[in-house]
């Protein structure tokens, strides 16, 4: 019997005989707690951060901030870009969301090299060095994130902060949100629960075809800073070292 390739995925519908996905596109919803983070960071510092806070708690804003993102991928090489969408401005997400929350990511798995162009409010880095080693720790959990069937692995980046992250071996491109690769499949669900973050995908696209000439680095504004990602922290820790729980929020948020 011929094995079916569903031209168009979704999280209603994959054919469950599907042959591998070697391209295609793939929508994230990235959401972030800013009211957990807002108390993390500026409850207990003094009384006007608790006061904002309370006074935040019990507004009509939302608590929480849904950015989309797209990770086009062929092959061994993926982009992963911002969307943008009708979303209303926040003032205090905004300012949360701006160190690093806009993220332009491309990937090469064959020479294990990325090039990211983040915003850290006033500046904008190129940061391009080789992909970050992660020791996952696969797991027997499964999870269907967008009409796939994924695993669950674990790992600690940035020696203290636990990531949860969903695979599927049906994209077998070992990339994902952000500068996450390394498991033997696609990620399609990510999560920083002591970060108040996740990333998960909501529709997954063959069509049209991804052209692997158009996945190519981010080159910045004319007077982008280029550097590694020990530089860029180096740099960061300098400025925001005496900042408390707020400069670790900002550096940890940008070397992601």
């Amino acid at each position: 019997m011929a094995i079916v390739l569903v031209v168009l995925l979704s999280s209603q519908a994959i054919s469950q005989n599907a042959l591998f996905l070697n391209q295609g596109n793939i929508t994230f919803e990235k959401t972030t707690n800013v009211l957990a983070i807002m108390k993390e960071n500026m409850g207990d510092d003094n009384v006007w951060g608790a006061k904002m806070v309370e006074a935040y708690e019990k507004s009509s804003q939302p608590h929480s901030a849904v950015l989309t993102f797209n990770l086009a991928f062929n092959g061994n090489k993926t982009l992963y870009t911002p969307v943008e969408t009708d979303a209303p401005k926040i003032p205090m997400m905004e300012f949360l969301l701006s160190a690093a929350g806009n993220n332009q990511i491309y990937t090469n798995l064959d020479s294990a090299k990325s090039v990211a162009y983040k915003n850290i409010y006033d500046e904008s880095f190129l940061i391009a060095d080789t992909l970050r080693k992660i020791r996952w720790k696969i797991t027997d959990e499964t999870r269907n994130i967008a009409g796939f069937q994924c695993r669950r692995a674990n790992a600690i980046v940035m020696d203290s902060i636990y990531v949860v992250a969903f695979y599927t071996d049906m994209i077998p491109t070992s990339g994902g949100p952000e500068s996450f690769t390394g498991l033997p499949g696609m990620i399609l669900g990510l999560a920083l629960p002591h970060k108040h973050m996740t990333w998960f995908a909501t529709k997954v696209s063959v069509s049209p075809a991804v052209d692997p000439t158009n996945l190519v680095a981010p080159k910045g504004k004319r007077k982008t800073e280029t550097m590694t990602r020990k530089a860029l922290y180096e740099k960061l820790h300098g400025r925001l070292n005496d900042w408390g729980k707020n400069g670790q929020m900002i550096i940890q948020n940008a070397m992601l």
